[in-house]
């Protein structure tokens, strides 16, 4: 209600809100949308606000109901490409401009949301956080938001391997994993993406994965069967499970700088050592088999000129008779 009384301040007859959705992401378009409501709008969608106070469930359901409401509205769409030709401040004042253009009523005043707008030649001022504060802004928040992931979830049946239909574009850890795996595709917004190498990721585990894939590809190259990647119980998670000859061997993979202070041996402490241990007779349990296990510390180090050096630190630790011992623990 709040919101619909801050819009009635205005005494507009065609109030309009702007607003976007995408500015952060590393993949797909910035959309935003213009949005005039008609007086009966607080009936319908009363408790309309930011569209990431919603589940993408609810945002779906208000979308419907704002349409029914709106005396119009429309988007504005600017690509990746044009992103990185003009950067992302200026795609978005152009696809606020675009959705404003778009609309077939000329509004009689706008609100932005944020704390810049585009040039139009219409009355208009920008409020932070209007989102928030306006229902108009808001229900631009919602279309834009949700015609926007529906570009993302269509760019997902080309690009399945980036999940776009789960991360819409933005950084998730299996987004940075994807890139590195399989490279930049032209939905990416190459600017957002150029210190990709250094850039020092806040994902957890992110050099672990980059550690895996290689010592994944050393040891095919040495004859193991990689036969599991990445296996997880209720005690932990290992790596690698290979087997070569008559044994199975249990991996755990570390990758370290040159200049790091300690070995990866020393990295592996007796808590994780047990956690590994039981992870594999749980392993074993659930796939039985009649291999001898072996507990192996790869080792990845990365030298200062960005080569990688691989070492396999075989029985790292854990005997045969200690690995007997956690059976009954």
């Amino acid at each position: 209600m709040e919101l619909f009384k801050f819009d009635e301040n205005f005494k507009e007859e065609l109030l309009c809100g702007v607003d976007e959705a995408g500015r952060g992401a590393l993949a797909g378009p910035v959309v935003a949308a213009a949005v005039i409501l008609k007086k009966e709008a607080r009936d319908v969608i009363l408790n309309v606000n930011d569209s990431k106070k919603f589940t993408e469930e609810k945002r779906k359901q208000l979308y419907e109901k704002i349409l029914t409401v709106a005396k119009d509205y429309a988007v504005g769409v600017v690509s990746a490409n044009e992103i990185d030709e003009i950067n992302i401040l200026n795609a978005t004042m152009k696809a606020m401009k675009k959705a404003v253009e778009n609309l077939k009523l000329k509004p009689s005043f706008i609100i932005f949301d944020g704390n810049k707008k585009p040039e139009v030649l219409i009355r208009s001022r920008c409020v932070v956080k209007g989102d928030c504060k306006s229902a108009c802004v808001a229900a631009a928040s919602i279309i834009a938001k949700v015609f926007r992931d529906k570009l993302m979830k269509k760019l997902d049946e080309k690009y399945s391997d980036y999940f776009f239909k789960n991360n819409k574009g933005y950084g998730t850890k299996k987004h940075y994993e994807s890139i590195l795996k399989f490279g930049i595709t032209l939905q990416h917004r190459k600017t957002f993406l150029k210190n990709l190498k250094e850039k020092k990721f806040k994902i957890q585990n992110i050099s672990g994965k980059i550690g895996e894939k290689i010592c994944y590809a050393f040891l095919v190259k040495n004859g193991f069967n990689v036969i599991c990647k990445n296996y997880r119980s209720r005690y932990g998670e290992i790596d690698l499970i290979a087997i070569k000859e008559d044994f199975i061997y249990f991996v755990e993979v570390k990758l370290r700088k040159e200049d790091c202070g300690y070995s990866p041996g020393e990295a592996v402490d007796f808590k994780k050592q047990k956690k590994i241990v039981k992870t594999a007779i749980y392993f074993n349990k659930n796939h039985p088999n009649k291999f001898q296990p072996k507990f192996v510390v790869m080792e990845v180090l990365r030298k200062k000129t960005g080569e990688f050096k691989v070492e396999f630190l075989n029985d790292a630790f854990f005997v045969l008779d200690e690995y007997e011992l956690f059976k009954n623990d």
